[in-house]
């Protein structure tokens, strides 16, 4: 499974690569390594952490969980 971390920055530029539907998770790239934030209180925690395979992969799992979360609250 993954586990959220605080969001400490590796590099001087974050870029983001995807956004799910209601900005909940951001897939993100920064130092050359990809990950999933999300905000947290005041900042934002991270996971997935590594190659673009690793965290695509579990953004992935993150947005079809989010999107049958949402479709069953309706």
């Amino acid at each position: 499974m993954h586990r959220w971390e605080p969001h400490i920055p590796h590099g001087p530029r974050l870029r983001v690569v995807a956004v799910s539907c209601c900005d909940k998770y951001q897939l993100c790239s920064e130092a050359g390594q990809y990950f999933i934030l999300r905000r947290a209180g005041d900042g934002y925690e991270e996971t997935g952490r590594g190659v673009y395979a690793k965290a695509v992969q579990l953004w992935n799992t993150l947005t079809i969980r989010h999107q049958h979360a949402e479709r069953d609250a309706s």
